[in-house]
């Protein structure tokens, strides 16, 4: 067994077990590391050695030869599975064919690699792809299992009378109960008198005034959030039907707290957007389609459709005077009006969220750009307010992805060639060519 990791590292690492029977190709697999300290590798020359490793400690991915002595690959693989169905499993072989890869999928293996120098440097991130992706599957999987349980717990509610139920009359609640108090965080009494409007978002009073005039209409069910008396919110699931209250018409309404699953929906949505972002980005880095520039403006577009609410962004790389602006997507004026308020070397600080004086409506996140262990760009994305809580821890790994796609390049950006001029676009074609270097303080 061969070791191979930083120990002290403070981000923690992903464990690797690597089965591999040959020295010289567990040698190249280890400088392909050499970079990457958030990997911690195991490394095993047989399969029975893998499989009592596994059996006592705990791996991100396996990766497995698949022309092993003793124990065969596939052997290993269809044993790793009945341990763990879940974990990534790479199937390496020197001599690929089209069969050995089918047969290997057939066994549930989660990727084929054909040994070869360029796939051994590439192995650092099709790892943390895969990883990435195992972890939100099951992070997913754990969601979905806790949205299914509440579901049961609402469900089981309104069997047993616990819904909150209402009665309103010209808008205004004439009879509420205690588990509706209960939802809204007040008494009876305040609630009593009170407009429905003034608890719910005002675009859904359409569904009560459409209901009041058609009292034939069904009873369907409508989601919106509630305002509760101590200022917090909460989602209610909702359904009404029209009735007659002490010799009026009224409205006799059933709600539900769906806080819970609304939130997990709304993460399991933002994991899926940011994670296709991320993919693409990564999917450049493995398989690049054209020059430096070409890539950094696919990059720049998974990440702005990365974040809801971004509305304008530009990768910055360092050029032989300073940062210069080498991609963007929206108004360049817009642009420079933020960055001539920003010295350089605080887009390539530590991530951060910020306003503009001169716009008031976004806000600005930016995040540095890093290659080889040093920054050398910045990302800058303007958000429409209220920004997604999430969108700078987003920004920050996209960013980090995108300086393995300038690694990737295999030469520093300053040396890459000039940009063209950026401009600014609009309905009718590029307008208004603007120099691309900013200077040293942008």
């Amino acid at each position: 067994m061969y070791t191979l990791g930083r120990k002290d590292s403070m981000v923690k690492p992903y464990r690797i077990l690597v089965i591999e029977d040959d020295p010289e190709h567990a040698e190249l697999i280890k400088m392909g590391f050499r970079r990457h300290d958030e990997f911690f590798l195991d490394f095993a020359s047989t399969g029975e050695q893998g499989l009592e490793m596994i059996s006592l400690g705990s791996y991100d991915l396996i990766s497995v030869d698949l022309v092993l002595p003793g124990i065969g690959g596939l052997d290993v693989l269809v044993r790793i599975r009945k341990l763990d169905p879940d974990i990534p499993v790479v199937m390496v072989s020197g001599h690929g064919t089209t069969e050995m890869a089918v047969v290997a999928f057939e066994n549930r293996a989660t990727k084929y690699v054909v040994k070869s120098l360029e796939s051994f440097k590439s192995l650092p991130y099709v790892f943390e792809n895969l990883i990435q992706e195992a972890r939100f599957k099951t992070n997913e999987r754990g969601m979905r299992e806790q949205i299914e349980r509440s579901e049961r717990i609402h469900r089981n509610i309104v069997e047993n009378a616990l819904a909150g139920i209402y009665i309103l009359q010209d808008g205004i609640f004439k009879l509420v109960n205690p588990k509706l108090c209960e939802i809204f965080g007040c008494e009876a009494e305040s609630l009593i008198g009170m407009p429905f409007w003034q608890m719910v978002k005002p675009d859904d009073m359409e569904c009560i005034s459409r209901l009041d005039r058609d009292r034939m209409a069904p009873a369907p069910v409508y989601e919106s959030k509630v305002l509760r008396k101590d200022g917090t919110k909460r989602w209610i699931e909702f359904r009404t039907v029209p009735i007659e209250y002490e010799g009026r018409r009224a409205i006799l309404g059933n709600l539900l707290d769906i806080t819970t699953r609304k939130d997990l929906e709304i993460e399991i949505v933002r994991n899926n957007r940011e994670l296709t972002a991320i993919n693409g980005i990564m999917e450049r880095c493995l398989s690049p389609q054209g020059d430096l520039d070409t890539e950094l403006a696919e990059a720049l577009t998974h990440v702005l459709a990365g974040i809801v609410g971004a509305e304008l962004g530009g990768i910055f790389l360092m050029g032989s005077s300073g940062l210069e602006l080498r991609k963007l997507v929206g108004s360049v004026e817009d642009l420079i009006k933020f960055t001539s308020g920003v010295e350089s070397s605080l887009l390539l600080g530590n991530p951060k969220a910020q306003k503009c004086t001169q716009d008031a409506t976004r806000i600005w996140i930016t995040a540095p750009i890093t290659c080889s262990g040093r920054a050398n760009g910045a990302m800058v994305i303007a958000c429409r307010e209220p920004m997604d809580p999430e969108a700078l821890s987003f920004l920050e790994r996209a960013s980090m992805t995108i300086g393995y796609l300038l690694e990737n390049a295999k030469m520093p950006p300053s040396l890459n060639p000039s940009p063209e001029p950026i401009t600014s676009a609009s309905q009718d074609g590029l307008k208004s060519p603007v120099a691309p270097n900013l200077g040293s303080g942008l």
